[in-house]
């Protein structure tokens, strides 16, 4: 039996975990036919890789894009329409996601939601609008208790990264610290330059080498025109996780890498800064302590968090030293709590709706 997929992830992190569903459903479908946008190995599906306009974050940027945004999302709409698809995964990006969910849910296609958004930490009505959904694959065991809205069936998929460590916690730890600023180029714009000046107070012994992996060419040319000036920092175009396991310790942008640096047991602080009038909004919807999944996962601060006003040069110095210093006991902290984590698997969800499309 063949499938027609309609997908639309928005950055790296959804790439990797849209390749993963797609090599479970090959194995149940004959053919399985991939349209509609994703970068990376997502690509290789025959993806679009235009994808810039839905890589806006917070509250200002995507208002001032509104028009722009609502027109891209009315054509892949209108395409996946037209294409006739059988099933439309969106991968995270919920607020772009959940109105083709909407709109293709009322036409009679089937929808899942691949990454349950964060209702347990901020804007819980969302919740409502997973009626529109057939599925939802969740990252977490603890999101389930959130998906009872759902229309068929919502899944415990577990994180696609766990056990890719393995493939490079046999290298040696050096003098490198890992410095990631983000994959959106807002996130890099914003966020990298007080990175920088951190650790080059931090460093300023020269006794360590700062790396910056950077996802594609275009963040490693945004990346290297930020670099000038500054001494003992490289950007190379390599997986996050390659520099991790060989870093003492590492500056993360709050998001998917803080849960990678959790994996390759680094020990690590997360950083976050936006427009002042974004903070002001999300501040006061957010409803967790915390915003890195690592200490969501642990209810506690094993990575410190520095965010907007608190993210400044001197405490990302300060916070540097601290983790240095201390890195065996950090590092054990973290093997501690990798033991709760799930490797991934997409079989149970492949044959739910396999059998499904069977009728």
């Amino acid at each position: 039996m063949k499938i027609k997929i309609g997908i639309v992830s928005a950055e790296p992190s959804g790439d990797l975990l849209g390749s993963q569903i797609i090599e479970s459903l090959k194995d149940k479908f004959s053919e399985v036919e991939c349209i509609g946008i994703g970068g990376g190995k997502l690509a290789e599906y025959g993806l679009s890789i235009d994808r810039k306009l839905i890589q806006v974050m917070g509250f200002i940027d995507p208002l001032l894009n509104f028009r722009k945004i609502s027109s891209f999302r009315k054509k892949l709409i209108q395409q996946f329409q037209e294409e006739k698809i059988d099933l439309f995964i969106g991968i995270d990006s919920p607020d772009f996601n959940f109105e083709i969910h909407k709109q293709l849910s009322e036409a009679g296609i089937k929808t899942a939601q691949l990454v349950c958004p964060s209702v347990w930490a901020w804007r819980p009505g969302r919740v409502k609008k997973f009626k529109f959904l057939d599925y939802m694959l969740c990252l977490f065991p603890f999101e389930l208790a959130y998906c009872g809205n759902v229309k068929r069936k919502s899944f415990f998929v577990g994180h696609p990264l766990v056990g890719q460590e393995q493939n490079f916690l046999n290298q040696n730890r050096e003098n490198i610290i890992a410095l990631l600023p983000g994959s959106r180029t807002s996130e890099i714009k914003q966020n990298l330059p007080e990175i920088l000046e951190g650790f080059k107070k931090f460093n300023n012994t020269s006794l360590y080498q700062g790396l910056i992996p950077a996802y594609d060419t275009e963040s490693e040319t945004l990346i290297n025109s930020l670099l000038h000036g500054y001494k003992n920092i490289q950007c190379k175009h390599v997986a996050a996780m390659e520099i991790l396991s060989k870093s003492k310790a590492a500056v993360i942008c709050s998001g998917t890498a803080s849960f990678e640096a959790l994996l390759t047991e680094t020990p690590s602080m997360v950083v976050y800064k936006t427009h002042s009038l974004n903070y002001f909004l999300l501040s006061r919807l957010v409803k967790t302590d915390f915003i890195a999944i690592p200490n969501i996962l642990a209810k506690g601060e094993v990575f410190k968090e520095l965010v907007q006003n608190n993210f400044t040069a001197n405490a990302l110095s300060e916070e540097l030293a601290h983790l240095t210093q201390n890195f065996e006991s950090k590092n054990k902290e973290l093997r501690r709590l990798k033991l709760d984590l799930s490797k991934p698997d997409f079989d149970s969800f492949a044959k739910y709706l396999y059998d499904d499309c069977r009728g």
